[in-house]
Order: C-alpha cells, then structure tokens, then sequence
C-alpha cells in the first residue's frame, strides 16, 4: 500500500462512511429495475413501433438484450464507485498524515503532511442525515496554506481528536 518510514506505525485508518457508498448504490439499484416499468405496458403499444421498424416478434429478446447493456453498464458503474468508496483513505500515522485519494479507475493522488506542520483542524457536520448517522468533513489546514479535506469520513470527531492528540505529542517531544 503505503512503504513507511523507519519507526512508522500506523494508528488509524480512516475511511468514507457506508452510508454514501449505500446511497450511490442504492440508485443503481433503482436504474437497474427501473427498465421493467416496459413489462407492464401492453404489447400493442409496441406493435406500431417494431413494425416500423420491420422487427416484430422481436420485442422480448431485444428487450433482453439492451437491458442487459444496461445492466453491464451500471455494473461497471458499480464497480467504479466501489473502487473509489475502498481506495479513498487517509492514514495516519506516529509520524504523519497520508491522504490517499483515488479518481477514477487509473489515477491516484497521494499525500502526505507531518503533524507540526498543522495550524489548524475543522470538523464540519452539516444536516440531519450526517448528525444521526455520524459522518462529516475533516479539513485541515496546513502551515504551507495548504488545506486537506476528507469528505463523509466516519466518526469525524473521532478524527480530528486523533489527529490533534498526535499533532499535541509531537509539539511536547
């Protein structure tokens, strides 16, 4: 994953909540079955068409085949999304932060910042779903003005303690 350095441990791993993985797919889900609204319209609505068209007696295998299009594209959302919620992390370590950030399938950016280098660290919880389920934005500001935000984080408040009890041992060392 990660080479660390000599003396490096990592002491937390912290990842996007389920809950916005769930509700991505949850409406993939719903694209997927929406296609058989089509079973419950009559044939004869169709008749018009496919004979236009010079396809009829066709309509339940090319109904079957474009769903199934269909279907591979979503999957191929899905596994997108799944590749995007599994690799987007933030590592924190004895000695720093890595933020791991995957985009896309084949990009990934990578960094990292030391804990003397933060000036500050806010955690931003916004709404009713967020407050009761628990999750909501770390950022954190860097004396480069740099800042770093890790969006849908779990337990975010539990982060941020994490990192300012690591950030307060390293300034009384």
């Amino acid at each position: 994953m990660v080479k660390l350095e000599d003396g490096e441990e990592i002491l937390y791993i912290a990842r996007r909540h389920w809950f916005l993985f769930f509700s991505e797919t949850f409406f993939l889900l719903l694209f997927a079955v929406l296609p058989l609204i089509l079973v419950f319209i009559p044939a004869s609505a169709f008749n018009e068409v496919f004979s236009a068209l010079h396809v009829t007696n066709y309509g339940a295998p090319l109904f079957t085949f474009f769903w199934s299009l269909w279907l591979m594209l979503l999957w191929m959302l899905f596994a997108l999304l799944w590749t995007n919620y599994y690799l987007d992390i933030w590592i924190l370590t004895n000695h720093r932060i890595i933020d791991i950030e995957q985009l896309g399938l084949f990009n990934r950016h990578v960094s990292s910042f030391r804990y003397n280098q933060i000036q500050d660290a806010t955690v931003k919880v916004s709404g009713l779903v967020e407050t009761v389920i628990g999750f909501g934005t770390v950022e954190i500001h860097t004396a480069s003005n740099e800042s770093f935000k890790f969006k849908g984080v779990a337990k975010p408040n539990e982060v941020k303690e994490r990192i300012m009890s690591e950030h307060h041992r390293v300034h009384t060392d």
